[in-house]
């Protein structure tokens, strides 16, 4: 008999030395996968921003003109300091307050025009892909116009029919973002119009708007959710620039889009004026965008078409 006794082999069934290992490490994985890294980012960002527009009252007063303390001697705006941290305007205003303020129109705007937006065009989306016939066409038909119109110009020519103000950028943002969703909703009620769930209803004898509220408006959910966020980077793209081309929010109210158009002519003695802005809209497009990608990781039929991997 040698003297180093042979190891026993496990029972089948029974756990091995790295099986505790390799179980926390498939559950991590599976919770990773469940709350992806992009949209845990996302979130993280686009929360900071929200926090930012609620508490913006208390950054300061975006209108208060300090042009005795707020401008050099000279008469140009003021750098980085402790009594404003990130500078003044050429009309010694805060830049932080202004930029706090600016952060709260984008905020709004993404939220209430990406939502009437939505709205309509799953509305839109829902009757033609489910009635069919007449109203399918002209539905569609008029879908279609809406997905061919130029939207800077069709942008100014509804600004023009309407006063200035935050109002006017929503129902410009809703009238021109409507169109997408709609075929979006369209394409996935032809494909789910014929399936059991939906003629079973039909067949117990509900109505159209029944079976299109409890059997196909559920299924939408997913899909809208996954498209929501770009439709509100979009949104907060556009409504900056409807602002710089002063069509949108007009001085001297706050918008990060005319903090850019005031800031252009300053960028050779004050290009703080020009980034701080610019670098705002920046990182609320790029939240919106990881919330995007890290919702279609959670969804299989959608993250083929995730930009990251592509």
């Amino acid at each position: 008999m040698t003297a180093a006794a042979a190891t026993p082999a496990p029972a089948p069934g029974a756990a091995g030395p790295g099986a505790a290992g390799t179980g926390v490490t498939r559950a991590r994985t599976r919770r990773a996968a469940r709350w992806p890294a992009t949209l845990t980012a996302g979130s993280t960002l686009l929360l900071i921003f929200v926090g930012i527009a609620i508490a913006a009252p208390a950054f300061g007063n975006p209108l208060h003109q300090d042009l005795i303390n707020g401008l050099t001697r000279t008469g140009l705006p003021l750098g980085i300091s402790r009594a404003h941290p990130l500078g003044t305007d050429s009309l010694g205003r805060s830049e932080l307050a202004r930029l706090a303020f600016g952060i709260r129109t984008s905020v709004v705007v993404a939220i209430v025009a990406n939502l009437t937006s939505i709205a309509i065009g799953a509305a839109v989306g829902l009757l033609a892909g489910f009635f069919r016939g007449p109203v399918e066409a002209v539905l569609m038909r008029i879908t279609d116009v809406g997905l061919a119109l130029p939207y800077t110009l069709a942008a100014l020519v509804i600004a023009g029919l309407m006063t200035a103000g935050l109002t006017r950028v929503i129902v410009i943002i809703t009238a021109l973002f409507w169109a997408y969703p709609a075929r979006l909703v369209y394409g996935e009620v032809l494909r789910l119009r014929h399936r059991g769930f939906v003629e079973s209803g039909e067949a117990m004898g509900a109505s159209g708007v029944t079976v299109v509220r409890r059997h196909l408006a559920p299924h939408m959910f997913p899909l809208l959710v996954t498209y929501s966020p770009l439709n509100a980077a979009s949104a907060v793209v556009f409504e900056a620039t409807l602002s710089y081309l002063g069509a949108g929010i007009n001085p001297p109210t706050a918008s990060l889009g005319n903090m850019i158009s005031d800031g252009q002519t300053a960028i050779s003695y004050a290009p703080h004026l020009l980034l701080v802005p610019a670098v705002a809209i920046l990182l609320i497009t790029m939240s919106f965008l990881l919330i995007g990608e890290g919702l279609k990781a959670r969804n299989p039929d959608l993250a083929r078409v995730s930009w990251l991997r592509r």
